[in-house]
């Protein structure tokens, strides 16, 4: 049985979700201990793969979880540093002189 992939809806409430935890957790730690912000989302990161680590363990094995899901490593990291470069491409400057004129100063 392949593992449920969810709604539209119910993947977008998901990822709202986890990014305010995110954030917030990465503002307060950004607040209280005053290291360097790549340092914390280093930090972030690791938290991320220690979690997949711990999932992957209770899904393989003799009495793994019902759900489906089986870990593969490679394929697994693949997809995670995909979804940290997709969601880390930076938007573009507008270029100044072919913008349209909005007022004046």
């Amino acid at each position: 049985m392949p593992p449920d992939q969810g709604s539209a809806e119910s993947l977008e409430t998901a990822r709202a979700e986890i990014r305010h935890a995110v954030l917030t957790a990465f503002c307060a730690a950004l607040r209280d201990t005053r290291l360097p912000p790549l340092t914390l989302l280093e930090l972030a990161a690791g938290a991320v793969g220690s979690i997949y680590g711990e999932v992957a363990d209770a899904h393989r094995g003799d009495r793994p979880c019902p759900c489906g899901w089986r870990p593969h490593f490679a394929a697994d990291l693949e997809a995670r540093q995909a979804a940290l470069a997709l969601s880390t491409v930076p938007v573009p400057a507008g270029d100044l002189a072919r913008m349209p004129v909005l007022g004046r100063a």
